[in-house]
């Protein structure tokens, strides 16, 4: 005895499999971004909190990027020497391995 499968029965099972894999498509795409910007504000944070770490040690220290460089000081730092300002000549920057 052979079963006779409906177009409607086709279509429905179709259209299931198409739904199952644009949600579940749509759903990784969402947790993919998430990930990445959560990690980008981690980085963020963690950047961030080194800097104001190094500020309170109240020495000049550089900050670089790429090719371009400063050295940076906590003001504070400088009102505490009442007006004697720290050396704070440009930081040098040094190629990076990757270039």
């Amino acid at each position: 005895m052979k079963r006779k499968i409906s177009v409607l029965s086709v279509v429905i099972i179709v259209w299931l499999v198409f739904s199952v894999l644009y949600v579940g498509y749509t759903q990784y795409n969402y947790l993919r971004k998430y990930v990445a910007d959560a990690s980008y504000q981690k980085g963020l944070s963690d950047a961030v909190t080194q800097v104001i770490q190094q500020a309170q040690k109240c020495e000049a220290f550089p900050i670089t990027i790429d090719k371009q460089g400063v050295k940076l000081i906590n003001i504070a730092c400088l009102q505490k020497n009442d007006g004697v300002v720290a050396d704070v000549t440009p930081a040098k920057v040094t190629p990076t391995e990757t270039e």
